[in-house]
Formats: C-alpha cells, structure tokens, sequence
C-alpha cells in the first residue's frame, strides 16, 4: 500500500510531464500507423507538406506560448510570497499575544483585573490558523468562508481591550489582521480569475494546428519524422498545460505546480506543539 500510494504521488508531481510525453507517442503513432496508407489523389496524407514551408508556423506559435507563459509566470511568482506573508503574519500575532501577557495592564474596570485566559487564545490563534490552511487546501476558494474568518481574528483584539492590555499589542494584531486581509485578498483573486476565455480557445487553437500540420508533413528520413515530430508535440503539450496548471497556482490538488505551504504548514506545527501550552 505504501509503495502504492508513493507510485500514485510521483505520477502526480509528474503528470505535466507525463502526459506530454504520451501525446508525443500518439501523434507519432498516428502519422505513422494510422495515416501511413492514406492518400489524397495519390498523395499520402502524411508527406504533404514540406517540414521548411511550416516553420514559421512553429516559430509563430513557440512566441504566442512564450507571452502566454510570461504572463501566468508573474501571477505565479507573486503567488509564492503569499503563504510566507500570511505566516509571518501569523507569527507576529502569536508574539503580539505574548507582549500582551508580559506587559502591564493600565485598564480599571474589573476585567481588567482578570488573568487573561491563556487556553482561549491558543485556541482562537489555532482556529485561525487552521481555517486559512483549509481554505487554501479547499477546491472551491468560498469567499464567504476566508473573510469572516479573518475578521474573527479582531476577536483577540477585541478581547484585550476589554482587559486593559497594552494598546501597541492591540494595534499589531489589527495591523496584522488587516496585511493578512489584503494578502488573502490577492491570493482568493488569483485563485477565482482565469484567463480569459478566448486566451485558452487561441492556445487550443495553436495546438491543434500544430499537431495536425506535423501528422501531414514530410520529412527527409524516417528518424527526423519520429524525432521531430514526436517533440514539437511533446514541448506544445508541455507548454500548454505548464499555462494551465500556472494559471492556478492554488489549485493544490495539481501537485506539481502549487505554491509550496511549507511556511504555513511548519508554523502551524509549531503553533501546537509550543503556544501556550
């Protein structure tokens, strides 16, 4: 079973690769198995067109693919500080919480009196916490999940007003709060908006030209047929579905290009295993 579910998670983080490596088989299959005795007024179908007459063609879509890819590169790019910030934010709540137990209070009323209940702020720093992993780990990016969440957070804030706490803690959390606001923000917009429509119809476009003008065009010698042919479809693939899968960098379900948790996960750890326990 572990072997199992180790093979099934490497074909996971490969399967970009994976896939454009079958489309490459099957498009040279095609060409030379399937078409090889078709002709078209005795002509075969798969030596119509001279490889020299279509490179422009390649070279053409090879710069379409590259803007296309520059463009989900600097959302992606922009996507990887975002679990970082929102860790850090995190963690600079978690020691704002700590000033507020060490400080003197200044507060008068009988609350302020009170020990601050050190069990209710460890759970409100994990039920954060674990609501914004969740939310990033979720499919459907709710809107109406995230930002109440965040709100909740003013919870801790409003708590230690009520007690007197020191006000420069209570100014960081909500300082905090409201950078990890704005970097949810951004990442719940990068999540929901897709390219446009026409932009995935036009990369579509291009690859089925591609790939029908490689099944009918001639090349010199069998081995340039098989090479070339199989890794033009191979790179096209490759790059369309690097195009797809960037689009969407918090699509964790496609583990080969997510934004990496490692920062939230990690703080997460070390928020149960050390925060006022």
């Amino acid at each position: 079973m572990f072997v199992k579910n180790q093979i099934m998670r490497l074909i996971a983080k490969r399967a970009i690769l994976i896939k454009s490596i079958v489309a490459g088989f099957l498009v040279l299959a095609m060409k030379n198995f399937v078409l090889k005795n078709l002709t078209i007024y005795g002509q075969d179908f798969h030596d119509l067109i001279e490889f020299s007459d279509i490179t422009i063609v390649f070279t053409g879509a090879f710069f379409v693919f590259g803007l296309l890819l520059a463009a989900t590169m600097s959302d992606f790019k922009e996507s990887e500080k975002i679990p970082g910030e929102v860790a850090s934010n995190l963690e600079a709540i978690k020691d704002w919480i700590y000033l507020a137990l060490k400080a003197p209070r200044t507060g008068t009323s009988d609350l302020s009196q009170e020990k601050l209940d050190t069990n209710f702020l460890r759970e409100e720093m994990l039920f954060l916490t674990d609501g914004i992993i969740s939310w990033i780990y979720s499919k459907e990016k709710d809107s109406n999940v995230i930002f109440p969440l965040i709100r909740h957070s003013n919870e801790i804030a409003y708590y230690f007003a009520q007690r007197g706490v020191d006000k420069e803690a209570i100014k960081g959390i909500q300082e905090n709060t409201n950078a990890m606001r704005k970097q949810m923000t951004r990442a719940y917009s990068i999540s929901r908006n897709n390219f446009i429509k026409p932009a995935y119809t036009l990369l579509q476009s291009i690859l089925f030209i591609v790939m029908a003008l490689l099944l009918i065009t001639k090349f010199k010698s069998p081995a340039a047929d098989y090479f070339v042919t199989s890794t033009i479809t191979f790179l096209f693939c490759y790059l369309y579905l690097l195009i797809v899968g960037l689009d969407d960098p918090f699509d964790i379900s496609n583990d080969e290009i997510d934004v990496d948790l490692k920062t939230l996960d990690r703080f997460q750890q070390r928020l149960i295993s050390d925060f006022l326990v």
